[in-house]
């Protein structure tokens, strides 16, 4: 996935373990880079 703009702002709205979870499913596995962003999204949500 690699519009972390709109990842960002659609994760936001709901639930940040939902999000989370919104967000992890639509990584590939392999893309390190992409799951870092879902951890930080839930972090940011966390605050």
């Amino acid at each position: 996935m690699q519009n972390y703009d709109f990842q960002e702002k659609h994760f936001q709205i709901s639930e940040p373990i939902e999000s989370y979870f919104e967000c992890i499913s639509t990584c590939d596995i392999r893309d390190g880079r992409c799951i870092s962003r879902c951890v930080e999204i839930l972090k940011q949500n966390d605050n």
